[in-house]
């Protein structure tokens, strides 16, 4: 049975009404606002935010982005970085074997590289 909305001749199935009605009243809970502005986050004593439960948590991710070619990031004194592999695509899990080699999950085409020890 067809309900009568407002205009005359418009018609629209209950189910439909009760679900755009349903949606347009949650959509708005799923918006997640910062309370505080971005430089409150940073610095030596940075104000952090009371965390917040929600049904459907917010997850920002952090894109990763390789070092430039013939470049590397400064270490704390008296340690050192260098590459541990290149070529890679998405390496996602490691784990070290006893002879100390690597084993690397690449998440394109599912494959396991070997990592020789130095």
């Amino acid at each position: 049975m067809p309900l009568k909305i407002a205009s005359p001749g418009v018609t629209m199935r209950p189910y439909v009404f009760h679900f755009t009605l349903a949606i347009s009243l949650l959509l708005p809970a799923c918006v997640d606002m910062s309370a505080l502005p971005e430089s409150a986050g940073f610095g030596p004593k940075p104000t952090l935010p009371a965390p917040q439960k929600s049904l459907i948590p917010t997850v920002n991710i952090a894109p990763a982005i390789g070092w430039p070619s013939g470049t590397q990031p400064v270490a704390v004194a008296g340690a050192r970085v260098s590459a541990f592999a290149s070529g890679l695509d998405h390496p996602r899990w490691l784990h070290v074997l006893p002879n100390g080699d690597v084993l690397v999950a690449d998440d394109v085409g599912n494959v396991i590289w070997r990592v020789a020890a130095r």
